[in-house]
């Protein structure tokens, strides 16, 4: 009697459980008719175990209809618990629902690593279960795992996040990783604030914050930019406005977004005119107006910073942007073949550029580009192939124009006639540089030196290592003098040859110690001029002596150049002082060259002391060199140099033509100009 009357008591009971359930079930019913309509599908459990999932199609207080595999089945609401939901995706089975409430059961015992146990089961029964996925965020959190708890939480806000608060979760582990400077992490977890709860009041600082992160310590300024836009459009009242909107400017300048870059800049000078950053938004708007080519406003801009700016190293900046003023650039898109000019000769005021599209010529004598086009064209259609010119040599009556495979072509300027000196005719094919006078034409190759006699009907004759004392065949640059020729081998010997006797010799000066490498030559005004470079030291500079070679002296011109390039390419181009003499300067004696640090470090005096080996000439006392003025380029900058005074020294940065590294190719100076060959296009600026 005992075991019968436990057994109706449960029953009892169940029959309660059951009327009280299907009193909620119909209040949820009742509830749910008045939600918005795509809430539309339910999940049924039955008392015995069954589960069905369908569209919702409406009940009674005793009876509800679902839309079961295309059929409508009518079922009691007694003996059924029913769910709602908007997608039938996220609903987990049965098995893992039981996994996660036994989790949440050993949760409420204590036992939290059994109950991890149990929510990575219910995950692994169903992957996109959020509540599973946030129980396991918070354990990590618990546990000091935050990486492991930013993962659960980034799936909680891609699988539900309407369902949880993750904001203050999230908001705190991005805290966590800012202070330990893991930037990349907290990012990650402000984004995902800003993705999946974008109107939440933390929301403006956010924007801002996260915004900063990704521009200065992250590298993603698309992104960044994007972020700080939105920010100062929809937040402008923030402290942070003023950083914000001066980056912004900052990041379109950098993205050749030159418009909108002046249009920010000029906002935030207006209504931040005493900012940490006003010196900067002057001189990038400097900057932005030489990239449109706008010269005046870039130079009243830089020239207005010089004058509030007290800062060196703003005013530093500010004069190489007026120096970028000076220069007028031309490309591709002002007619030359190519950007890249290997080549550059002068004939008169005539300037011949060499490219690997073909030559071109035009007129210096005034201030517009004023082109040759049929003279270029007759050149460049001579072959077979446009010639990939590699140097050229010119005056009134003829030029020659060497190539890289094609040997060198000759045009007569009196006759219009062209000739082609090809390797087929056992000339060498790459001409690295021609000289010439009354008398010959020389050409520097990569498998020696041709000397052609003029009116001489012989063949040119070829000096190399296997000929002639010559200690390299790969010879780069010449130079004639009456009495000698001079080449620099790539590997940076000098050589030289008496043309008086005929005979090859190599020169040592200690002026030009061990380790450096000549790679320019030129003459002016009875006195050589050599650049070098030397590898072991990171530096460069030039070497000028008589044309015999004697009196020689080096100054170093740069030091601590890391970059080859940067290291190797410098050019030297001379002409008589005709500057008036101070009345405190020695007309005779010169001063020697600057020891001045700003702008020569290391700069370096020796004793002078020839030597040219191979030559029986008689010591002699050292003589006063004529004053020249020197020009010097170099990747960065141009040098001017008056080498009657020691403190008269001036530099101008090179032109920043077009985007990438800029490699200086040559140097000329004519028509009272300076022209510069670049592998990114031609520039010229007033020599004065």
């Amino acid at each position: 009697m005992l075991q019968k009357k436990r057994i109706k008591n449960t029953q009892v009971k169940k029959q309660n459980v059951y009327r009280l359930f299907t009193l909620i079930a119909f209040a949820v019913l009742l509830a749910y008719q008045h939600v918005a309509y795509s809430q539309q599908y339910i999940i049924v459990d039955s008392e015995n175990g069954d589960r069905l999932s369908g569209i919702w199609r409406g009940g009674t207080d005793t009876h509800f209809e679902i839309e079961y595999n295309g059929q409508v089945l009518q079922l009691p609401l007694a003996g059924h618990s029913l769910k709602f939901t908007s997608d039938l995706v996220y609903v987990p089975d049965r098995t893992a629902e039981k996994y996660f409430r036994n989790g949440l059961t050993l949760l409420e015992l204590g036992l939290p690593e059994k109950a991890q146990q149990r929510f990575e089961a219910a995950i692994e029964e169903f992957p996109k279960y959020p509540d599973a996925h946030y129980q396991l965020g918070l354990l990590y959190r618990t546990n000091g795992d935050n990486a492991n708890a930013l993962e659960r939480f980034r799936s909680v806000a891609i699988l539900d996040a309407p369902s949880f608060d993750l904001v203050p979760l999230l908001h705190e582990l991005g805290d966590i990783a800012l202070a330990n400077e893991t930037y990349d992490v907290a990012a990650d977890n402000y984004q995902l604030i800003l993705t999946y709860y974008p109107d939440h009041p933390d929301v403006p600082g956010l924007k801002y914050i996260t915004g900063f992160l990704l521009v200065e310590q992250l590298d993603d300024p698309s992104t960044g930019l994007f972020l700080l836009e939105t920010a100062v459009k929809d937040y402008p009242d923030m402290a942070s406005h003023e950083k914000a909107l001066f980056l912004i400017g900052k990041l379109q300048a950098d993205m050749d977004q030159l418009e909108n870059a002046l249009h920010t800049l000029d906002r935030f000078v207006t209504h931040y005119s005493e900012s940490e950053w006003i010196y900067d938004a002057h001189l990038i708007r400097a900057a932005t107006n030489l990239k449109l080519g706008r010269l005046e406003a870039a130079a009243n801009e830089a020239i207005h910073v010089s004058e509030i700016s007290a800062d060196a190293a703003i005013k530093e900046q500010a004069k190489k942007i007026l120096d970028q003023t000076k220069w007028t650039v031309y490309t591709q898109t002002s007619g030359l073949p190519d950007n890249h000019i290997q080549a550059m000769t002068t004939d008169g005021t005539r300037l011949w550029i060499g490219t690997p599209k073909g030559v071109m010529l035009f007129e210096t004598a005034f201030d517009k580009w004023i082109g040759f086009d049929v003279v270029a064209q007759l050149i460049n259609t001579a072959l077979e192939n446009v010639p990939d010119v590699t140097a050229i040599a010119a005056n009134s009556q003829e030029v020659w124009v060497g190539t890289r495979s094609q040997g060198v072509i000759h045009y007569s300027q009196l006759t219009g006639d062209i000739q082609n000196y090809s390797p087929a005719d056992g000339f060498p094919a790459w001409i690295k540089d021609i000289k010439m006078d009354e008398a010959e034409i020389w050409f520097a190759t990569d498998t020696g030196i041709i000397r052609k006699i003029r009116w001489n009907v012989d063949p040119p004759l070829l000096y190399n290592t296997q000929t002639s004392f010559i200690t390299a065949d790969n010879i780069e640059t010449l130079l004639l003098t009456p009495q000698t020729v001079w080449g620099a081998s790539a590997e940076g010997d000098i050589v030289m040859f008496d043309r008086e006797k005929e005979e090859w010799d190599s020169y040592r000066s200690t002026e030009i110690r061990e380790g450096m490498k000549v790679v320019g030559l030129d003459i002016a005004e009875e006195q050589l001029l050599f650049t070098w470079f030397n590898p072991d030291e990171k530096s460069n500079g030039y070497f000028r002596a008589d044309l015999d070679g004697g009196n020689g002296k080096s100054t170093t011109l740069d030091t601590g150049i890391e970059n080859e390039d940067d290291l190797r390419n410098i050019y030297i181009r001379g002409a008589l002082d005709t500057s008036p003499i101070s009345k405190k300067e020695p007309e005779v004696e010169e001063i020697p060259d600057p020891t001045l640090s700003e702008f020569l470090p290391e700069t370096e005096g020796f004793g002078i002391e020839p030597e040219i080996e191979g030559l029986e000439t008689e010591p002699s006392s050292p003589t006063p060199q004529i004053p020249l003025v020197l020009w010097i380029a170099t990747n960065k900058d141009l040098y001017t140099h008056h080498t009657r005074s020691a403190d008269v020294w001036e530099y101008t940065t090179t032109p920043q033509i077009l985007t990438g590294e800029l490699i200086v190719e040559s140097l000329v100076v004519v028509n009272n100009r300076v022209w510069l060959a670049t592998s990114n296009g031609l520039a010229t600026m007033n020599a004065q």
